[in-house]
């Protein structure tokens, strides 16, 4: 009969932390510290080959990973770079800091799974990073928020405090939805907490230096998108504004891709800036009755809207924060395209600027070019400016011959201006008399300085000139044309060319509202090069 013998391996054990501690093992031996529940084994001796004598930990369930990951420095092996104050004292951090540096969402329990409702979770992070009291106050503490890829949805609004850093992996990338009521983000106060968003803004309390980029804000009702109260010292970039409006809805005032307010005279929206920004599909881009001041949009896309940017839109001035309307902001660089009226629309503030901008399918209430209906931009106060601008609306209304007849030239700029168009056009001349060759638009007290150079094609003939049209429209209205040049070629011909307008009615409606601009030419066929500078102003 077989003897089975069954033995117990133990191995050497002790409490770690009492008497004279972890003594040292022998080469291969284990030693169990049952305090503090640590396995070690013996290093051997270094006739044996051992790097030295001591003991080795072995990891256990037990071990914070983190805390014996204590010696991570940047590049250390790439031998070049220096990152303490000499090469063999180089900055050591744990791992635990380094993976701190950035919060991810995924740590809130966030999965950007559509389906999740991520309201909550959003919001508690939002908090907890960068509204909590025992953190809000430290400058360190102002962390970035990472929302890795995917489309958290929300029911309703999220409140940003001051200070959020929120960081997504890109437009279409990281995707915030909101089907509920109200706007997608809101800005609040630091005197906000968990769960009581504070909207009474103080200069100490109120929206501050914000960073969010690189996501996109959807909202599938019709409701804002970013609304920014009191909010100063802020970036947005490579953000996705997007609604489900479109160019066959009705305009529905609540519908704002950005709103800008200010809720107290002495705590504005300013210095703000928004760069590579795109919002479309709202009744309105952004939007403000308040005063707000040097707000810059640059690179900016506005696209499938009821109107693009308007400030003091049906704003009265008198009350607190409204004693200027929107004032020395600029929209640099940007486009606008399929806007059913005014990209640009500014009835208060002064000091605005558009600037490089470029405007197609603006104004014609999802038309063609040739059926304008309103203005693309439209100041109705003084001292807003448009310079450099491109309007698409120009080559179609002004020299066209598609549309050279019959159709009315509603302006690119409406109201009060002065402004130049950033590009040239080309016309020919042919030979003939009083030919309608180009429009401008006629329905204010206005003049042209048209700039231009006209070269022959049949003889050696250059002119170089300044063609001015001024109309006044005090009840009858009237131009005057005048032309300033000077001419080098053949003698023969330096008269050749002359100018006339005149106000006329393209559309039929029985008031005058196009200058036609006619050209005779006796012996020339030539080219017309030319841009325009525009001043007027619509004091009845």
């Amino acid at each position: 009969m077989a003897v089975v013998q069954i033995s117990r391996i133990q191995v050497r054990r002790g409490q770690k932390n009492a008497g004279a501690g972890l003594p040292q093992l022998s080469s291969g031996e284990l030693g169990w510290a049952i305090d503090s529940r640590e396995l070690y084994i013996g290093n051997g001796s270094v006739a044996e080959g051992a790097p030295s004598v001591g003991n080795t930990k072995i990891l256990t369930q037990f071990d914070d990973i983190f805390s014996l990951a204590d010696q991570y420095t940047y590049r250390v092996d790439d031998g070049y770079l220096q990152t303490g104050t000499s090469s063999s004292s180089p900055i050591e951090r744990t791992l635990q800091a380094r993976l701190d540096d950035i919060v991810s969402i995924r740590s809130f329990g966030l999965t950007g799974i559509a389906s999740d409702n991520a309201t909550v979770g959003l919001q508690r992070a939002i908090d907890q990073l960068f509204l909590n009291d025992a953190t809000k106050a430290n400058e360190s503490s102002r962390v970035v928020l990472y929302i890795e890829p995917g489309i958290y949805s929300i029911t309703s609004t999220i409140h940003i405090p001051p200070q959020a850093n929120i960081i997504g992996a890109g437009r279409d990338k990281t995707i915030i939805r909101n089907s509920g009521a109200g706007p997608i983000f809101d800005t609040v106060t630091s005197s906000s907490t968990p769960g009581s968003p504070n909207y009474a803004p103080t200069s100490v309390t109120q929206s501050k230096n914000l960073r969010i980029e690189n996501l996109t804000l959807n909202t599938t009702a019709s409701n804002k998108g970013l609304d920014l109260q009191s909010c100063v010292d802020s970036y947005f970039l490579n953000i996705d504004v997007t609604g489900a409006w479109t160019q066959s809805d009705s305009l529905v005032d609540a519908n704002i891709g950005i709103q800008m307010s200010s809720l107290s005279g002495s705590v504005e929206t300013k210095n703000n800036i928004f760069q590579n920004v795109k919002v479309t599909g709202f009744s309105y881009a952004v939007e403000s009755v308040w005063d707000i001041n040097n707000n810059t949009f640059d690179k900016c896309t506005f696209d499938t809207l009821g109107y693009g940017v308007t400030f003091g839109k049906g704003m009265v001035l008198g009350t607190s924060g409204k004693s200027t309307g929107p004032s020395k902001n600029v929209l640099s660089n940007c486009s606008f395209d399929n806007i059913n009226k005014q990209a640009i629309y500014i009835e208060q503030g002064e000091n605005n600027l558009s600037q490089a901008n470029k405007f197609s399918l603006c104004g014609n209430e999802a038309g063609t070019e040739g059926q304008p209906q309103t203005s693309v931009i439209k100041f109705n106060k003084n001292k807003n400016d448009s310079v450099d601008d491109f309007f698409a609306r120009t080559a179609a209304l002004s020299y066209s011959q598609e549309f050279i007849n019959n159709v009315a030239y509603i302006p690119e700029v409406e109201g009060n201006s002065i402004y130049t168009q950033g590009y040239h056009s080309v016309i020919n001349i042919t030979q003939g008399s009083n030919i309608k060759t180009f429009k401008l638009p006629g329905n204010e007290h206005q003049s042209f300085d048209i700039d231009y150079l006209i070269t022959a094609t049949n003889f050696e003939a250059v002119r170089s000139g300044t063609l001015s049209i001024t109309q006044e429209n005090f009840g009858t209205p009237t131009v005057s044309v005048i032309d300033e040049y000077n001419y080098s070629g053949d003698s023969a011909y330096e008269d050749d060319i002359s100018f006339s307008a005149t106000v006329i009615d393209e559309n039929a409606d029985l008031t005058n509202e196009t200058i036609s601009v006619t050209i005779t030419s006796t012996n020339l066929i030539a080219e017309m090069k030319f841009t325009i500078r525009v001043k007027q102003s619509n004091i009845i």
